[in-house]
C-alpha cells in the first residue's frame, strides 16, 4: 500500500524488452534512495507499484509484463525520463494522501492547462468514461502516482490543481496538453460503485 506522497524523483537509466510486450527497466534515484530496500520489495513508480529484481544503493531495477506494459505510461518511457519514486509504506508510518495500491486503472490525457497566480490547473480525459464515475469533486485522485483532490468534474473529464510545491517535488509540473498519465481512482469509490451497481 502506498499514499500517493512522492518521496523523490527518479530517472530512467536503461530500457531492455526481452519482447515486444515486456520491458526490464532500471531506475537511478538520488540520496541513496534505495539503499534500504531489498530484493523482492514493492516501489510505486509514476503510480505502477512494481517489485526491485536488483538494485545498488542509487539504482533499482523492475521487470515489467502484461497487462503492465500495454495498459500504462511505461510503453512511452524514454532514456532520461524522470519518474515519481514511492517506497511502500511502514505499518508505522505516517498516512498524509490517502490510500494507494499501485495498480492503475487506466490512462488519461492532459486537454487543458491553465495557470491561476502560483497554482496550476489541469484537466484531463481518462481513456475510459467508466472511471469518471469513480471521480467526485473534492474527492481523491492518484495520478501517476501523486494524490491529489479533484477540482471539479466535468462532462468527460476532471480537473486537479496543483500547488508549487508539488510542481517542484513531482514530474508533474512537466505535463503538457496531449501528455498521457496514469489514473487510480479512489478505493472507497471502487467500493461504493461496485456495491450500487451489483
Amino acid at each position: 500500500m502506498f499514499t500517493g506522497i512522492t518521496q523523490t524523483i527518479g530517472r530512467v537509466t536503461r530500457i531492455s524488452q526481452p519482447t515486444a510486450q515486456t520491458m526490464r527497466l532500471q531506475v537511478t534515484a538520488p540520496d541513496r534512495f534505495f539503499e534500504t530496500c531489498a530484493i523482492g520489495d514493492s516501489i510505486m513508480i509514476d503510480g505502477i507499484c512494481l517489485t526491485i529484481v536488483t538494485r545498488t544503493a542509487d539504482t533499482a531495477t523492475f521487470e515489467i509484463m502484461q497487462p503492465t506494459y500495454t495498459t500504462t505510461i511505461v510503453q512511452e518511457y524514454q532514456l532520461g525520463q524522470t519518474v515519481n519514486l514511492e517506497k511502500a509504506m511502514l505499518a508505522t508510518g505516517r498516512f498524509d494522501g490517502h490510500i494507494v495500491s499501485g495498480h492503475v486503472d487506466g490512462l488519461a490525457q492532459v486537454v487543458q492547462v491553465t495557470q491561476i497566480t502560483t497554482t496550476v490547473l489541469l484537466t484531463f480525459k481518462p481513456g475510459q468514461p467508466i472511471l469518471l464515475q469513480q471521480i467526485v469533486p473534492k474527492g481523491a485522485v492518484t495520478i501517476s502516482g501523486v494524490s491529489l483532490t479533484v477540482v471539479a468534474c466535468h462532462a468527460d473529464t476532471f480537473t486537479i490543481g496543483l500547488i508549487p510545491h508539488t510542481l517542484t517535488h513531482t514530474t508533474l509540473g512537466q505535463l503538457q496538453v496531449g501528455d498521457n498519465v496514469n489514473l487510480e481512482t479512489d478505493i472507497l469509490a471502487k467500493y461504493l460503485m461496485g456495491a450500487i451497481h451489483e
